[in-house]
């Protein structure tokens, strides 16, 4: 059954929607086609909705319909009704004309729209994150390495504009733009990127860049370590403690809190209680004496009140899935320990809520506003109004009835032969039905839904199906699910099949084919009319279930008399015999369970067949010389040819009858003629029998038996016949025999004659005394070809009659020539070079008739017998041997297609020989070494010195040189180099130092071309030459770009103390001549320094040092020559030198002296002299160092505690000041500084407490302080608060300043509910404050 309609199309049912007419189909519909689409799914699609994440689900031994969780039963027969809870059904969509490229069932609209914002945020937050990089300084990737403000316009313009292009393909509502707005959005972003950018701030880039200092950024402390500003600065640590004084609250409770869907099924004695229970949750203390309900009846719309005490519910002890379950409980409520949960029992449906609530005090608890509707179960059965067994084309006629709340959602399935598919249903309601169900899926009601609750009733849906079934094979339907518009669910997936039937839960059907037959005929020989009649049934899928089949025959008979031939069979062909004459058409056909269809031939026409009929006449056959020698018979046949008869000859010997022979003849006509001569005289007796035919197989006995005998005494006439009447071939001087047979009575005499047809000459020949029958008249041997007639012409027997003969001749070919062959030497030349691979055609010149048959063979130089061979020539038109080898060829024997040949000239021998294959020779040998037969080494030279190999070649001009150069790297590269001369030069570029190999793999000529080398039967072997190219030298700094500073007092006194320059020699031979550059900024000059027999280990780098003054001096590499001799004068000086920096005395003094610094302060310190400084400093008693890159040096002040400063020494080491010297105490002095320590608040001892008061009473809150006073406090009361998103947050309600505070301890009295916080404190140097309240 094709499956396209059950995806693809509209549900596979009929006319089902509630209210529609047999005009007015909704399956025919477009907008309720599309409405079905949304709703059909396949099983293997997925869950369904959200079906699978329910936390009750009605079925087989599951959750009985309203029992609370933990409640189970199992009903009598297995069957379960169930009921759990159902999340949300979701709203009704408008489907717009265009879907979006993704199905809206896999990801909603509404999910799409917020993906897609997602991913535009994504882009936006790394655009921020690279524009702060980029406003850093740091570099930004993209499409190049520099420009990194380039980079990142570029980057975002393609990442923005992709993604903007790509939206509208989606098509997802209110994001699928048109083009040209996707283009003015394109523009936009790419302007707004430029700006951004650029190098003027902005307000929000600054901020940014702000925050990411802020947060990122980690700081030297003045104790030597790297901490964040914000882990030092964690004022958190200062404000310790809280007091949250609370009013004891009033007692809640709540109906139904876990929003479960309850229901009861129309018989409560199937659930084990006879009642479901329904929770309350209860927030106090005090036991419950009293709970008053509101019920009303969905039938009657009346109202009443129930009273319920402790005696009808009960408390449910164990809480902790409750708990978990339970979403309403406040998130700021930690403690859980006053709340309880009530069960209260409910038998009837209709509407609850609660009214009142009353404790054991005899006090009321508030009330949440909470609803509970308690209609019946959905249920749903299947039904069917056809046969259990059906034909294809019949409807399915299949029914599904609900009853349930609407708009309930059904989920059935529809198998065909055990391939099953399954189709949602959803707002299934009935006609003109409203409820606020259908809007949305609702807890809590209006006043206006709960004014008539007949919504809430149970109302019966049916769902009719009726599409034609196209397949045969075994239907089944089956309700998998039922779901109610308050979310119960009747879940009957994992029910039995057995118990689905039981319960009407599934309906099945068998669908068969249609039977198809046509009449054919057969002959059948046992049948009166030799006819038989098969009907022929197509085969079905299920035809062995489906037999057996009926047959309907109309026979008509020759007089027009009717009469029907019923037939039952079992098999798929059915034949009888035609027993009477007459015509047999097929009316009808049927099988067990449908009628069929007659196809093909439909009817046979049988006709009575005639037997045959046999009349014969016969004349004796007369011979002058010895009378009657045979008989001639004339056939005359009546019936349906063809004929077969026989014919028995008898022989009459001493009056006794004795079989001779039997003859069986066939005629293809009505009429025969056949005449018999006996081979030997006697009475013969002739008898004519057993006549068949076509139709009558069984041989008929010819009757009577005297008209079919025939007798007659008869003689034979003697006679001779050649039984090789074909065409003789014979070659010159050959001879052969020709048989000939003989009739009569032994001995024979033979006469006959040999005629050459070219002279007309005859001659005669006589054979006597021939005793057998059989007889070989052998040809003499003719000289002369040409072409001969051997004719008989007379024989005479022992009875001496003789009979002049008129038989057929027999012709005899002469060939007149002789085969032969011969070499067919042109201009005399016998011999011929080839190319080794190839072959020569040896030209030949044959004569005779084709095909030609050559022997030939092989020979050496010495003679030997290389090998014999066999070549056949269809024709000798332009024949040649073929010979791809060295050596002689010789003709051995010929023949043509007849005639055996000789050989002309059989002396004459063919040489074949090759050519010689091209070579060369390495020709430069003043500058190579041979180090083996095919191994040369050339001469060493520096690295970008071309070098070049010469080469002598020796064949036939032009010629192609194939070679590989193997560079030092190791790259392979193949060449090919055409030479027209007999000298060829290979030449190394030598860019690379190392060894170059060039192999020199083969040389082509003129005669052996590359196409010719697969047919070489070897190869010569490789050349090998190499060469070593010596790199040239290359000498480094080996820091290069590093500063070298000193002072300026001890260039020319002390050199020990100059800081060494290093060279790093990465290529090249030792020992170095080296040529330097000082450039002197100073003047703008340059001087040369050329320093000779430079190693690793040797390098008087102090002759770079002098005469140098105040300033920078820039030494770059001019000149390296190593011990090779190879010379390297572009060595790039960007990436290659080092920079001497002559410097005074350093300085440094502290950038604020008059400022009280405290934890969390920069200390600051101005240095002046040639960066990097390096300053020693003591902090709390410990020893420690620093080395800054600029003018500043600035530490975060993480602790408490006493800061000096030591020694100060700038890029040169020699220029460094004590300050620990005594003449340097002043100074000592104004360097040191104290850093104070941060003031701390405590509230509570430093624990968050909570004090509950009642109404009326104060609570004392005390703050301890540390640091010097006077102390400054500012403290806050915060309340909870709902925010305008839903959220709970603390809000500030007062804030209170208090100054002068000179004690360590500060208390307050306060009655006002709250959390009572220090947020700001300050004492006699130093200030902090509470960073989560600013």
């Amino acid at each position: 059954m094709d499956r396209e309609h059950l995806v693809n199309a509209n549900t596979p049912r009929g006319n089902h929607w509630i209210g529609a007419t047999a005009t007015s189909s909704s399956y025919l519909s477009p907008s309720n086609a599309d409405r079905k689409r949304r709703h059909i799914r396949k099983r293997s699609d997925g869950p369904e909705d959200t079906l699978g994440n329910r936390p009750n689900e009605g079925g087989l031994g599951d959750e009985l319909a309203g029992l609370k969780m933990g409640q189970r039963s199992e009903l009598g027969s297995g069957l379960g009704l169930g009921a759990g809870t159902m999340a949300s059904r979701r709203s009704t969509r408008r489907v717009s004309s265009e879907l979006p490229l993704i199905s809206p069932e896999l990801v909603e609209v509404s999910r799409q729209r917020a993906l897609a914002v997602l991913v535009f945020a994504i882009i936006q937050g790394y655009k921020i994150y690279d524009l702060i990089l980029l406003k850093t300084g740091l570099p930004v990737l993209g499409l190049l390495y520099s420009q990194s403000r380039l980079n990142f316009v570029s980057k975002y313009f393609i990442i923005d504009s992709f993604f903007l292009y790509l939206l509208p393909s989606f098509k997802i509502p209110k994001l699928n733009f048109r083009p040209w707005i996707v283009m003015l959005q394109i523009i936009c972003m790419t302007l707004s990127t430029i700006v951004l950018c650029n190098d003027n701030d902005f307000i929000i880039v600054t901020g940014l860049i702000a925050i990411w200092k802020k947060f990122n950024t980690k700081e030297m402390t003045l104790a030597g370590s790297s901490v964040n500003f914000r882990k030092v600065m964690d004022t958190s640590s200062h404000f310790k403690g809280a007091l949250t004084i609370k009013i004891l609250p009033e007692n809640t409770a709540m109906l139904n809190p876990l929003q479960d869907s309850y229901c009861l099924p129309l018989d409560t004695d199937l659930l084990p209680t006879g009642h479901i229970s329904v929770p309350i949750r209860i927030n106090s203390t005090v036991d419950i004496s009293l709970v008053q309900l509101e019920f009303t009846d969905f039938y009657t719309n009346e109202s009443e009140l129930r009273n319920l005490t402790g005696k009808d519910f009960k408390s449910v002890s164990d809480l902790t899935h409750l708990l978990k379950r339970d979403s309403s409980i406040p998130t700021h409520l930690h403690d859980t320990s006053s709340i309880r949960y009530l069960e209260l029992p409910l038998k009837e449906v209709g509407f609850y809520q609660i009214q009142k609530i009353v404790d054991s005090k005899n006090l009321s608890l508030k009330i949440y506003t909470s609803h509970l509707i308690v209609p019946h179960c959905p249920v749903a059965t299947i039904s069917g109004s056809g046969d259990s067994n059906r034909c294809i084309g019949d409807p399915d006629k299949v029914s599904i009835d609900l009853q349930g709340v609407p708009p309930m959602k059904l989920s059935y399935s529809k198998s065909i032969n055990g391939k099953s598919h399954t189709y949602t249903d959803s707002n299934l309601v009935p006609e003109f039905f409203e409820s606020p169900l259908q809007s949305t899926s609702k807890r809590i009601f209006s006043l206006e839904d709960l004014k008539n609750l007949k919504w809430c009733k149970t109302y019966p849906v049916t769902i009719n199906l009726d599409l034609p079934a196209s397949q045969d094979g075994k239907y089944t339907y089956k309700i998998d699910k039922v779901v109610d518009g308050l979310g119960n669910t009747m879940d009957f997936s994992k029910i039995p099949q057995n118990v689905r039937r039981d319960y009407d839960l599934s309906y099945d059907f068998n669908v068969h084919g249609i039977p198809k037959a046509s009449l054919e005929e057969k002959f059948d020989p046992k049948s009166s009319t030799k006819r038989s009649i098969i009907v022929r049934f197509e085969k079905t899928q299920d035809w062995e279930s489906s037999v057996p089949y009926g047959v309907n025959i109309l026979f008509t008979d020759e007089n027009g008399k009717s009469e029907y031939l019923n037939i039952a069979t079992s098999s798929l062909n059915h034949e009888f015999e035609a027993k009477l004459p007459g015509n047999y058409e097929l009316q009808s056909v049927n099988s067990n369970h449908c009628p069929g269809v007659v196809i093909g031939k439909t009817s046979v026409l049988v006709t009575k067949p005639i037997p045959p009929q046999l009349v014969i006449k016969s004349t004796p056959i007369l011979e002058q010389c010895v009378g009657q020698i045979g008989l001639n018979f004339d056939l005359t046949f009546t019936g349906v040819p063809p004929f077969n008869y026989k014919a028995f000859i008898y022989k009459i010997v001493n009056q006794n009858r004795k079989l001779y022979d039997t003859k069986r003849y066939t005629s293809q006509g009505t009429r025969n003629q056949f005449s018999y001569n006996p081979a030997t005289e006697g009475d013969y007796e002739i008898v004519f029998d057993q006549l068949t035919n076509h139709l009558f197989t069984d041989a008929i006995s010819l009757t009577p038996r005297e008209n079919y005998t025939f007798k007659t005494s008869m003689r034979v006439k003697p006679g001779a016949q050649l039984r090789k009447s074909t065409d003789i071939k014979l070659c010159l001087g050959q001879q052969t025999k020709i048989p000939v047979s003989l009739h009569g009575e032994a001995p024979f005499f033979l006469e006959y004659d040999i005629v050459e047809t070219s002279s007309n000459k005859r001659t005669s020949y006589e054979i006597k005394d021939i005793v057998g029958y059989d007889h070989d008249i052998v040809i003499p041997k003719f000289d002369v070809g040409g072409s001969y007639i051997l004719s008989l012409v007379s024989i005479r027997d022992s009875s001496g009659c003789t009979v002049r003969l008129s038989e057929p001749d027999a012709k005899i070919y002469i060939r007149r020539d002789v085969p032969s062959a011969s070499f067919n030497l042109l201009d005399n030349t016998n011999e011929s070079k080839i190319k080794q691979g190839s072959y020569a055609e040896i030209p030949l010149k044959l004569a005779g008739e084709g095909p030609f048959y050559l022997k030939y063979q092989h020979l050496g130089d010495d003679g030997q017998v290389l090998g014999i061979y066999n070549n056949k020539f269809d024709s000798n038109y332009k024949p040649a041997l073929k010979a791809s080898k060295e050596g002689y060829y010789e003709l051995v024997e010929v023949k043509d297609a007849s005639c055996k040949g000789y050989i002309e000239r059989k002396d004459t021998r063919f040489k074949v020989s090759f050519l010689k294959k091209p070579t060369f020779e390495v020709s430069d040998k003043n500058k190579i070494v041979k180090l083996t037969e095919s191994t040369f080494a050339k001469q060493e030279i520096c690295q970008g010195v071309e070098g070049n190999i010469d080469l002598s070649l020796s064949g036939s001009a032009p010629f192609v040189l194939n070679y590989d150069i193997i560079t030092p790297n190791g790259h392979v590269t193949a060449k090919r180099l055409p030479v027209t001369t007999k000298y060829a030069t290979i030449r190394l570029s030598n860019e690379d130092y190392g060894e170059y190999v060039v192999i020199i793999g083969a040389l082509y000529d003129a005669n052996y071309a590359e196409d010719d080398s697969t047919n070489l039967d070897s190869t010569s072997e490789e050349v090998i030459i190499k060469q070593v190219v010596n790199a040239l030298p290359v000498v480094k700094f080996s820091e290069s770009g590093k500063t070298l500073k000193a002072c300026s007092t001890v260039v020319n006194d002390d050199a020990t103390a100059l800081e060494q320059i290093d060279l790093k020699f990465t290529r090249g031979k030792g020992p170095f001549s080296v040529t330097f550059s000082i450039y002197h900024e100073s003047t703008s000059r340059s001087d040369l320094v050329k320093l000779d027999g430079i190693t690793a280990d040797t390098f008087n780098y102090q002759k770079l040092y002098e005469g140098l003054k105040l300033g920078n001096h820039i030494v770059t590499i001019e000149k390296v020559v190593d011990a090779n001799g190879c010379i390297n004068e572009f060595i790039p000086s960007q990436d290659n030198f080092v920079l001497i920096s002559i410097t005074d005395v350093p300085k440094i003094h502290l950038l604020d002296p008059s400022m009280d610094y405290c934890v969390g302060d920069h200390v600051t310190y101005q240095l002046n002299g040639a960066a990097p400084f390096v300053i020693k400093y003591e902090f709390n008693g410990v020893q420690l160092k620093s080395k800054e890159h600029s003018s500043q040096f600035v530490r975060l002040a993480s602790e408490p505690g006493e800061i000096s400063i030591a020694s100060l020494g700038d890029s040169t080491s020699q220029c460094i000041v004590d300050f620990t010297a005594p003449n340097m105490q002043k100074e000592h002095d104004k360097l040191s500084l104290h850093i104070h320590e941060i003031p701390s608040v405590t509230v509570s001892q430093g624990k968050n407490l909570v004090e509950d008061i009642h109404e009326g009473d104060q609570a004392e809150i005390i703050f301890s302080f540390e640091g010097n006073p006077p102390f400054s406090l500012t403290y806050v009361r915060t309340e909870e608060a709902e925010s305008s998103h839903g959220k709970v947050r603390p809000q500030v309600v007062e804030t209170h300043k208090v100054t002068d505070i000179y004690a360590y301890e500060y208390r307050v009295l306060t009655s006002l509910q709250g959390t009572y916080e220090a947020i700001q404190v300050s004492d006699a140097f130093c200030f902090a404050k509470n960073d989560a309240y600013f």
